[in-house]
């Protein structure tokens, strides 16, 4: 057996960590223009000056196939805005993956909805097509799907499915910026897409979110939602929504202008660092494929995988003598790896929010209590997902990403037979 670092043998991971270091350095233009901004003004409370200009921009990126764009001050804030204006209530059930970052779904619980969680498909790790109108009842009013770690749902079934049944669409395009689904952009088909610009995606705000439809009602309700005063008054159209310009329904969600400015500039470098992403992770893909300790990464022939937010292949237990994931997890870091489990990819029904029939957020109120037992997919897939570095430097990479290739091919001589 060939000696493995954690028993005393040579590391197969020279090069020193942090190998994946994100979100990259501000420009000096970056930074002049937050300058400027400082003294100009701090406080917006509309859709002008940076928000404008980044909201503008973000529908350009999407191609000008949707018309309306929201921001806010986090991706579950959009989330929250985009169930609350498809009408979700006490009652409605909305349903959605088992195996993903759990606020794609919680805001449901705070308009008193309910969650109904779906398998996932074993090779796109996407809400699985051919699980979901088993869960389908009367109550069922939206489907949410996520484009996980930038991989596109199969749209053409989840749009069908969704026409038959006469439900909305909810893409959360969180890990998928850029992505696309047979040449479309992921963001473009539902009744309502939201993209989350925390400082870990490739589009970043530090934290902040922005929320794209091309439904006049939804805009006008979503904007309401996180909105009053001089956005309510300038943008909603509806003559019964916008009565409500001056107070919006309550909440302040929106962006400041500091975070525009930011996403606004990483929108900007977009084209450039995803074609890096895309570069050193296809490349890790493809060396990867011949190690027997790990499944091959599939990508559907549909699919452009984007920024490639996240790159989470599955280990073989039964390649490796059984061997646990938090002891392979101690083998490979003990070769110099930089690998977790698999943040944020948690099986939701395991979690007192969408396990337990009451929240705890309203007294006496009751939800659906779904069962870790009902998604055998999720579940493996959460058992065996590694999650390594999103490399996005070619030049400076590639020799890491040899050496992890490195590694796990000195994993499968070591386990050999």
């Amino acid at each position: 057996m060939e000696q493995l670092a954690l028993h005393g043998g040579e590391p197969a991971i020279s090069v020193k960590q942090p190998h994946s270091v994100w979100p990259p350095a501000a420009s000096p233009a970056e930074l002049a223009e937050i300058a400027a901004q400082r003294t100009k003004d701090i406080y917006i409370h509309g859709s002008v000056g940076p928000i404008r200009e980044l909201e503008d921009a973000f529908l350009e990126f999407l191609g000008g196939d949707v018309p309306y764009a929201i921001t806010y001050n986090s991706g579950t804030s959009a989330l929250f805005a985009a169930y609350f204006a498809l009408g979700v209530q006490d009652g409605a059930e909305v349903l959605g993956p088992a195996l993903t970052f759990h606020a794609a779904l919680s805001p449901v619980y705070a308009l008193k909805g309910t969650v109904v969680l779906v398998d996932v498909a074993a090779d796109t790790r996407c809400i699985d097509p051919d699980d979901i109108e088993r869960w389908l009842t009367p109550a069922t009013r939206v489907l949410t799907v996520v484009h996980q770690w930038g991989h596109p749902c199969d749209m053409d079934r989840i749009m069908d499915i969704a026409r038959r049944n006469g439900l909305a669409v909810v893409e959360d395009c969180s890990h998928a910026h850029g992505s696309r689904y047979k040449g479309r952009l992921c963001g473009t088909f539902g009744d309502v897409a939201v993209f989350s610009l925390h400082a870990n995606k490739t589009v970043f705000a530090g934290d902040g979110g922005i929320l794209v439809t091309s439904r006049q009602d939804v805009h006008d309700r979503a904007t309401l939602l996180g909105h009053y005063r001089d956005r309510s008054q300038d943008r909603v159209i509806d003559p019964g929504h916008r009565r409500h310009w001056l107070t919006g329904y309550g909440l302040k969600l929106r962006m400041s202008p500091f975070n525009a400015i930011v996403a606004k500039h990483s929108l900007a470098a977009f084209d450039t660092r995803a074609k890096e992403r895309r570069t050193c992770q296809e490349y890790f893909r493809q060396e990867l494929a011949g190690a027997q300790c790990l499944e091959p990464l599939h990508v559907a022939s549909y699919a452009d995988m984007g920024a490639w937010y996240g790159f989470k292949p599955l280990y073989r237990p039964e390649k490796l003598g059984g061997l646990s994931k938090s002891d392979l997890i101690d083998v490979l870091r003990a070769e110099g790896m930089h690998v977790n489990a698999l943040p944020p990819g948690t099986l939701l029904a395991t979690l007192p929010l969408y396990h337990e029939p009451s929240t705890g957020m309203f007294a006496d109120h009751q939800t659906r209590a779904n069962d870790p037992a009902a998604y055998p997919v999720a579940r493996d897939i959460e058992a065996r997902a590694l999650s390594l570095p999103i490399f996005s430097n070619w030049e400076n990479d590639r020799k890491t990403i040899d050496q992890y290739v490195t590694a796990f091919h000195k994993l499968d001589r070591a386990f050999a037979g």
